[in-house]
């Protein structure tokens, strides 16, 4: 095997890389670029760091302003040998290269690929060294963004009753006015139903979900070492944990107030998600009321609405308005009343880490964190046509 192939002949200083990026006329030098790279990135940069340099010692990775993330390109190596550089760089997307070698067969991803098998236990190595992220998804977030989708959907609808008629003969207008009201009302009644049924369970989700999630971040160094003990806390009724929440977790300094308005208002929507979900039939939440038959004939109260309406309300405005309207507030409030007793110290970055989807357990400190930057974007560079002269 040609002795270029080998990765250890490529550690020199990089000082032809360098001569070419401040040389004015390198557009004109012989170059090639390969873009993107499929190799494995772990790979590639664990190789790189064995095998070159320890830290990234690219020109783009000295140029970087805050964290690597932030920045377009996150990491970049060059290797240099009498024989010419390879430039390896990772973007926010892809893995890219280019090189100047003065062998023309010269096969970049033959030269990693080659490099990778030889060196594997090297590269081992270096991924046994690295922080190990297992990824999670926020489920506390997630249901938080469904039940501000859902409630922004609910604002919309047109959920005005229709005026009913309280006779049997009309004319052809006012029957045709009121069957159209009907059908809208029904139509939006359905909407409001969907809706309104999902925006309880959701927020009685959000409410669960933010709990056992701060139960996690904040939990006592002791009890990382017992995660059995930890699962049963975690598995254990909604009000056990609110009660028990200061004894496992380091972020709180008093206990939660049970009788606090917010916590009896989340009692009471987890009371109800779980009369919904269970149907249970004893339920005054599942209940609509009673009616009487005397063999075939109804003996029906008499009731404001006609019996198309009043079917409407019984079917779809279980949950009402304002069940709905109170389970929207009460998703919001819960979290607000619980960040303002963790310690001030914490408070900050704890609401923020809270925010992140997807959420991250660093395996190795035993800690939450969030891998992605949410005020980072894509970053894509505009190419600006050039001017067309006129003939």
């Amino acid at each position: 095997m040609n002795n270029y192939y080998d990765i250890k002949e490529w550690t020199n200083k990089p000082l032809k890389f360098y001569e070419f990026y401040i040389d004015k006329n390198k557009s004109k030098k012989s170059t090639t670029r390969i873009s993107p790279i499929t190799i494995n990135a772990v790979k590639i940069y664990s190789l790189l760091k064995q095998m070159v340099s320890k830290h990234p010692n690219g020109l783009y990775t000295k140029l970087q302003q805050g964290q690597p993330l932030d920045n377009m390109i996150w990491w970049d190596f060059v290797l240099e040998s009498e024989l010419g550089f390879i430039h390896i760089w990772r973007t926010s997307s892809i893995v890219e290269a280019m090189h100047s070698v003065t062998i023309p067969e010269f096969d970049l991803n033959k030269f990693l690929q080659i490099n990778i098998a030889k060196y594997g236990k090297e590269i081992e190595e270096a991924k046994n060294s690295y922080d190990k992220h297992t990824v999670y998804i926020n489920h506390y977030r997630s249901y938080k963004e469904c039940v501000n989708y859902l409630w922004s959907e609910i604002k919309k609808l047109n959920l005005e009753i229709p005026k009913c008629p309280r006779i049997h003969v009309m004319n052809q207008s006012e029957i045709e006015a009121y069957t159209d009201n009907a059908q809208r009302f029904i139509g939006e009644s359905v909407k409001f139903h969907t809706l309104g049924k999902s925006m309880l369970l959701n927020a009685a989700f959000q409410i669960e979900s933010f709990l056992n999630l701060i139960i996690r971040i904040g939990v006592t160094e002791d009890l990382k070492k017992y995660p059995d003990v930890l699962n049963k806390h975690l598995k254990s009724s909604f009000s056990d944990k609110l009660k028990n929440l200061k004894f496992y977790s380091v972020l709180f300094n008093q206990d939660i107030d049970i009788e606090n308005k917010e916590i009896k208002d989340s009692q009471e929507l987890m009371t109800i998600r779980n009369k919904y979900v269970h149907f249970d039939e004893s339920s005054r939440h599942n209940k609509i009321g009673e009616v009487f038959y005397d063999d075939d004939f109804p003996l029906m109260e008499v009731t404001k609405f006609t019996p198309a309406i009043e079917s409407a309300l019984q079917t779809y405005y279980n949950p009402s308005i304002e069940v709905v309207r109170k389970s929207y507030q009460t998703a919001q409030s819960f979290s607000l009343y619980v960040l303002r007793l963790v310690k001030e110290e914490y408070r900050e970055s704890i609401e923020n880490l809270m925010s992140k989807n997807p959420i991250s357990y660093n395996e190795n400190r035993k800690v939450y964190s969030s891998i992605y930057n949410e005020r980072a974007v894509d970053f894509y560079l505009s190419i600006k046509e050039e001017n067309k002269k006129s003939t």
